[in-house]
């Protein structure tokens, strides 16, 4: 007789739902910030305040869907079963993409931490970093290959680091660089920035949250998700909408507009974060201020490792909804029974997030792209 399939358990509580939410949708300020930076300038805390606010809204609809709806597959499974199986493909597909870029994203910025921590420039330097970012791409899948993740474990140390991180930059960054005259320094909105990169601004502020997709796709795993999903949504993305324009404030006051751009969106952008410990290096004793740099770039490195990590698992928790429903090819819907995954979805995602990373590399290193 064949051995059953053990399935998925549920096995995620409020304080664990919490610190993969908080963690996912966190760790993407890690890179959004330099390039909703280079586009919005000095408009940047208020158009990730702006989309913060947008997707705390959103949140709201999010936590009584999983919580009426308790199965993987987010957005494409609500879509589908409010509507038809052709608008839950299409927003399948959408989200695929999302996942796709912050995997690519993560692991293309994690090197930059990674260098800035250790004074390795290489690492900061392409070839390089596209050489670790797929590195760490196929590192990830030969992992979950060979065996089952546990995301809510490591999520409880990963958030814990990321919070700690952010007081930190947020606490320093207003006590010694936030400057109303920094904020304002090179605004004109219309001019700088134009109207145009403004509204391009907008969608890529939207990139800061796109974590809560995955934790959507968590609801099959979670205890009570009646319960325990509206809270745990609710309460992590009010903290990171908080935290991300502070963050940003402390950034754009660090580095202030001049002659149209700023370097947290130029010199910075592969880095922000790292930048804005920079700029408190001049406010700081010298040992200080390494110290700072080499915490704040390994927790970025790791706060990025695990974005890519639970981004290439929401891929293919999405897959196997999608494969489930005849919307992807079956072999995407069958688990392996010791991984609990779709060895054919974690190969896609590797495949595909690496071919953004070289592909974007050999165009011409453009992130934005």
């Amino acid at each position: 007789m064949a051995r059953k399939l053990s399935g998925f358990q549920r096995v995620l509580d409020a304080p664990a739902l919490f610190s993969v939410a908080y963690g996912e949708v966190a760790s993407s300020l890690y890179f959004a910030l330099g390039i909703v930076a280079a586009y919005a300038l000095g408009f940047t805390p208020l158009v990730l305040l702006g989309a913060g606010v947008f997707f705390l809204i959103v949140s709201l609809s999010y936590a009584e869907a999983t919580a009426a709806l308790p199965e993987r597959g987010g957005a494409a499974t609500f879509v589908r079963r409010a509507y038809n199986d052709v608008f839950g493909f299409l927003t399948g597909w959408a989200l695929f993409l999302d996942y796709l870029i912050v995997i690519a994203l993560s692991s293309l910025f994690m090197p930059h931490y990674l260098g800035s921590a250790l004074g390795i420039e290489e690492l900061r330097e392409s070839p390089w970093d596209i050489v670790v970012a797929v590195t760490v791409i196929l590192a990830i899948t030969a992992v979950r290959l060979a065996r089952r993740s546990q995301l809510h474990t490591a999520g409880l140390v990963v958030a814990g680091l990321d919070l700690a991180t952010q007081l930190l930059l947020v606490i320093l960054g207003a006590a010694l660089l936030v400057s109303p005259d920094a904020l304002t320094q090179g605004t004109d909105l219309g001019v700088s920035p134009t109207w145009d990169d403004l509204a391009f601004a907008l969608p890529l502020a939207m990139l800061a949250y796109t974590g809560l997709e995955t934790v959507a796709n968590l609801a099959e795993e979670t205890r009570e998700p009646g319960r325990t999903l509206p809270r745990s949504l609710f309460s992590a993305i009010g903290l990171v909408v908080l935290l991300t324009a502070a963050v940003a404030t402390v950034g754009i006051s660090a580095f202030p507009v001049e002659d149209g751009t700023t370097a947290l969106g130029d010199e910075w952008l592969k880095a922000p974060l790292a930048g804005i410990v920079d700029a408190l290096g001049a406010h700081v004793p010298d040992l200080l201020a390494e110290a700072l740099l080499v915490y704040v770039g390994l927790t970025g490195a790791l706060v990025l490792l695990a974005a890519a990590t639970t981004s290439i698992s929401g891929f293919t928790r999405l897959a196997h909804s999608l494969g489930g429903h005849r919307q992807l090819p079956p072999s995407f819907g069958r688990l392996n029974r010791r991984t609990l995954v779709s060895p054919q979805a974690i190969v896609a995602a590797a495949t595909i997030s690496i071919g953004l990373v070289v592909g974007t590399g050999l165009i011409g290193d453009d992130v934005e792209f």
